[in-house]
């Protein structure tokens, strides 16, 4: 895929293709709950701030951006966020504690959205979306969607470059966020060392 001039990619990981997204059988949680432990259904269906409670479990929290630019959208995401555009604005990025990955995350977004009130959305640089969302008086939230994410996924190839815990499967969460009027689509896969599968 042809990178946009502005898009910027600056990943430490050797995966070759950017963005890697997020495609699977989104469900709602109560269809795959039977399946996961009560500690992964907890992390999956939290309404809070996956930030504020990702810093619980470490000295240092960080962000490592993997890519961020303008990239055409998969029509399912163009679905959940009602647009006709083939092009939005995509980041991902791994939230690391303690200098390790737990979670891969991927947002999506119009373009005009970047201008939300609460923050430009394209100068994020190494801070959380989350903290961002969070602050915003008001933010609302959509219901939450579960996926897993098999050996086939390219979530499962990035995880397999992070780390040597490898599980059967990763499960992740995604919501869209309302923000000064405009929608964002957000994607949270926790991978192997997190807290979640313990």
């Amino acid at each position: 895929m042809p990178e946009n001039i502005n898009n910027k990619r600056i990943s430490t990981s050797s995966l070759s293709h950017y963005p890697i997204g997020c495609e699977s059988k989104w469900l709602w949680p109560t269809i795959l709950e039977d399946r996961l432990s009560a500690s992964l259904y907890d992390w999956l269906v939290d309404t809070g701030s996956l930030t504020a409670r990702l810093k619980q479990y470490c000295q240092e929290f960080t962000v490592e951006i993997l890519t961020e630019g303008n990239y055409p959208l998969s029509d399912d995401e163009k679905i959940k966020l009602n647009l006709v555009e083939n092009v939005g604005f995509v980041r991902e990025v791994l939230l690391k504690l303690d200098g390790t990955p737990w979670v891969f995350a991927r947002s999506v977004m119009a373009l005009n959205t970047l201008t939300a009130p609460g923050g430009e959305l394209d100068q994020l640089g190494n801070r959380s979306l989350g903290s961002v969302l969070f602050s915003a008086p008001d933010m609302q939230r959509s219901e939450i969607e579960i996926a897993e994410f098999d050996a086939q996924s390219n979530v499962y190839e990035l995880s397999c470059q992070l780390t040597s815990s490898l599980k059967t499967s990763l499960f992740g969460r995604r919501s869209c966020f309302l923000l000064g009027g405009k929608s964002l689509l957000v994607s949270e896969v926790f991978l192997p060392d997190a807290l979640a599968y313990k």
